[in-house]
């Protein structure tokens, strides 16, 4: 963007475990009570305690939390808690895009926990050939979120989802899944360990 003298965020570079280079983010155990949309100003200026923020929105309302990173933070910050970003991925995505994609994410989280706010990583995938890189960053027993929003279009999005739950489950084995939305029924998950929280839908 016009201005903008590092558009790759190369200001800010963070440890790495992975051959990809994506951030590594701490552990999280954070569990709000209620979210607030990102873009939700008036929320996120007058919190309710144990709220958190979340970017289970279309990518151009949040977008300026990776072109702009210092301009969210006071917002953030106000409320303590925020859920990792969702970038959008997309099976018809070159690969490099979905890498980059979860990058993204990752160094948002990661940015955000250097300014003193609680993260809870955002898991997201496009296809199965994704779980090679769409976990990682994400400590073993953390807190994750995930959105189920659009999921329920058809009968191959149930199991492309049900498919990515399943891999998330076994390779991060989180203590505890925060879900934006229902959950198709052909997910298999154990009652106590998914939190469940209405969309802006309902």
């Amino acid at each position: 963007m016009p201005g903008n003298f590092d558009v790759l965020n190369t200001r800010a570079l963070y440890e790495s475990s992975n051959q990809w280079g994506i951030p590594d983010l701490p552990r999280s155990n954070w569990e709000p009570e209620r979210l607030l949309a990102y873009n939700d100003r008036h929320g996120t200026a007058n919190p309710a305690p144990n709220s958190g923020v979340h970017f289970f929105l279309d990518d151009y309302r949040f977008e300026t939390l990776w072109t702009k990173p210092t301009r969210p933070l006071t917002r953030l910050q106000r409320v303590g808690i925020a859920m990792t970003p969702d970038f959008s991925m997309w099976a018809n995505m070159p690969r490099v895009m979905q890498i980059w994609q979860v990058y993204r994410a990752r160094w948002c989280g990661a940015w955000m926990v250097q300014h003193g706010i609680k993260i809870i990583p955002t898991v997201g995938w496009a296809d199965q050939a994704s779980f090679e890189f769409c976990f990682e960053g994400i400590a073993p027993g953390s807190t994750v979120a995930i959105s189920a929003v659009g999921v329920h279009r058809n009968k191959d999005a149930h199991l492309n989802f049900a498919l990515g739950v399943s891999e998330m489950m076994e390779r991060v084995q989180p203590d505890k899944v925060l879900v934006y939305g229902k959950l198709p029924a052909i997910v298999d998950y154990d009652e106590q360990l998914f939190r469940f929280y209405p969309t802006r839908w309902r």
